[in-house]
């Protein structure tokens, strides 16, 4: 199921629009901008609370607990908040 926030920022030419949905590791590491294996070990330290992903992805629920330890990436501009809302409509 995804859920999509209507707020945009332009890069480039393109606009990019933040879509909540299960991602991956490497997703999750192109938006923090650091590679995967610094990722990886950024959950390892925290994988009590973030849990084991199912698969290959980490599922919604997941991706909500890795953005409130870690932040939201800024390259959305969209706060936790909106987010969090966002998932509660839903």
């Amino acid at each position: 199921m995804r859920r999509e926030i209507s707020k945009t920022e332009e890069t480039g030419n393109k606009p990019e629009i933040f879509v909540l949905k299960p991602y991956n590791h490497k997703q999750l590491a192109d938006f923090y901008g650091v590679c995967w294996l610094t990722f990886q070990r950024w959950v390892k330290k925290n994988e009590d609370q973030i849990g084991k992903k199912t698969g290959h992805f980490y599922s919604i629920n997941q991706v909500l607990i890795i953005f409130k330890i870690f932040g939201m990436p800024k390259r959305f501009r969209v706060s936790l908040a909106e987010v969090e809302e966002m998932f509660k409509a839903a």
